[in-house]
């Protein structure tokens, strides 16, 4: 991470600008001592990436630069591999090439002390968002990530969900990753505490979404004169424990969620309950781990779209039960080389059509080289199945490299 690539000069004259508009009559001499001292600061803070203001908050920027290339052997799956969109009728069974930049990543994070501890920010964007266009510019709008502050135990703003296992996530060169995990970021108010050396609770209340179906298509987002808004009524509920050792971690979150209908007074209960973790057994190497169970969680598993529940011929709230499992392991044969696979599954119950999703399975093999500390280089072959509620299936296969380089 690096400070504004700014001359150290120009960003002390800067600061001493900020802090010095009272001193508006020093001599040239007085305010070049005090850039110079300034310039010092800066020295000293360049190493660690960061920048200290006069107030004391600590600003960090970072991200990094990284351009996917992708072969898609049979069809193509986007620029995450979107094994839901697996064609089952094999009429676009053909090889595809794609190269992008989409996941390139930039944050800014501060830190500023107060009486009661550190008060820290963080905003991220990437740049899956709409736009672009591969025959002109290839130019896409920026998406937020990340937008949160944290102080005294309290995270309030958007970010990953409190039943998310973001820290038994297995890494891949592909962004989606495996299937039947829970990934969703999104607006909350959480409350974390200790209970030990060892373990916390953590508690929160999140944006909600009723991501369903009915006879005519998708339900998902209301809009009322030209403002979305969601079908719910209520926030989603979560409520976490998480168990942290020297070389291991268990988590084990639940969910519970209220889904009111859009075309009728019908309301339901979705829940769910996670169990993950992951731990360092051998030299070099990690296993990661997660489970996933739960009726009308769909909007929380990276594969459920619009499968939280349906909406009958009578008006009445189906809630569906889905399940999500996967499992990961890495190893470092060097400093410089690390491999991975992770297999990932997921299934859901009591569907609303024949040519609904039933099951979804993944692998990722993977291969990540640094030939210097902030490069690397990845390579990865996926595998992807896809069947349907009426027992037809198909599959297909990418090999995507990449290379990332950090900032």
């Amino acid at each position: 991470m690096k400070i504004f690539p700014l001359h150290r000069t120009a960003i002390a004259a800067l600061l001493a600008t900020s802090v010095a508009m009272p001193a508006l009559a020093e001599t040239a001499a007085e305010l070049k001592q005090r850039i110079e001292a300034l310039e010092k600061r800066i020295d000293g803070l360049e190493g660690e990436g960061r920048l200290k203001f006069a107030n004391g908050t600590v600003v960090e920027i970072g991200g990094y630069i990284k351009t996917d290339f992708i072969y898609d052997f049979d069809e193509a799956l986007g620029d995450a591999f979107n094994v839901d969109g697996i064609s089952i009728t094999n009429a676009d069974d053909n090889a595809r090439f794609r190269a992008q930049a989409r996941q390139s990543r930039l944050f800014f994070k501060t830190t500023t002390q107060t009486n009661n501890g550190p008060l820290k920010t963080h905003i991220e964007f990437d740049f899956f968002g709409g736009g672009g266009n591969e025959i002109f510019s290839n130019s896409y709008s920026p998406r937020l990530r990340h937008a949160y502050g944290t102080w005294n135990g309290w995270t309030v703003g958007q970010t990953w969900s409190n039943f998310m296992p973001i820290e038994s996530y297995p890494t891949t060169v592909d962004f989606n990753g495996p299937a039947g995990i829970p990934f969703v970021r999104q607006a909350q108010i959480r409350y974390t505490f200790p209970v030990s050396g060892n373990v916390t609770i953590s508690a929160s209340l999140e944006n909600s979404e009723f991501s369903g179906r009915d006879a005519a298509g998708t339900i998902s987002e209301s809009t009322t004169s030209g403002i979305r808004a969601g079908i719910d009524q209520a926030p989603d509920f979560t409520l976490a424990a998480t168990w942290k050792g020297e070389k291991a971690l268990v988590k084990l979150a639940g969910v519970l969620r209220k889904f009111d209908s859009p075309t009728s007074n019908d309301t339901a209960t979705g829940w769910g309950v996670n169990l993950s973790g992951n731990a360092s057994l051998w030299e070099g190497g990690t296993l990661y781990g997660s489970l996933t169970y739960g009726d009308g969680i769909g909007r929380y598993l990276i594969n459920g779209f619009a499968q939280d529940a349906f909406i009958d011929a009578a008006g009445n709230l189906q809630t569906i039960e889905a399940i999500g499992a996967t499992f990961g392991v890495s190893q470092a044969f060097s400093p410089k080389l690390t491999g991975g696979l992770a297999l990932g599954y997921y299934e859901v119950n009591d569907t609303f059509a024949p040519t609904d999703t039933d099951n979804i399975s993944t692998a990722h093999l993977s291969l990540f080289y640094k030939p210097t500390e902030r490069m690397t280089v990845g390579a990865e072959l996926i595998y992807g199945r896809r069947e349907i509620a009426s027992g037809a299936s198909d599959d297909a296969s990418r090999l995507q490299t990449s290379v990332q380089f950090n900032f």
